[in-house]
């Protein structure tokens, strides 16, 4: 590495990966909470996913619209998640860093959360 160039980052790993797809989540709109639940368009959030918001939300990268009036239904009051600059910030890093992944590589990440358990460390199904 030559002075004043910057260390190069592996691509994503572990908690950055979960952080990851909250933030996209986040940035695409439809994520809300509505009381101590964690929404996107009317679906529960997987539980992955949920610890990386309550993380992001509590350090400040993702926040909370405040409701209007009529936002407050018969379950509870809903809250719309919105990033801050910082959690933009954040999530435009871990893109670039998920793109210098190799394509098998990040295809396979990916996959995993599409038919499989996304986090096979903690998963009870037998190996394929």
């Amino acid at each position: 590495m030559t002075p004043g160039t910057p260390p190069i980052r592996p691509p994503l790993a572990g908690a950055e990966v979960y952080e990851w797809i909250a933030l996209r989540r986040v940035s695409i709109g439809g994520v809300t909470k509505v009381d101590h639940r964690w929404l996107e368009s009317g679906h529960r959030v997987p539980g992955y996913v949920i610890g990386a918001l309550a993380r992001l939300l509590a350090g400040g990268l993702v926040m909370l619209v405040a409701p209007g009036p009529s936002a407050g239904t018969s379950a509870g009051t809903t809250a719309r998640a919105a990033l801050t600059s910082a959690g933009f910030a954040r999530y435009e890093r871990l893109c670039q860093q998920a793109l210098r992944m190799p394509a098998a590589q990040f295809i396979a990440l990916c996959r995993r959360f599409v038919d499989g358990d996304p986090d096979p460390a903690r998963s009870t199904a037998p190996p394929d």
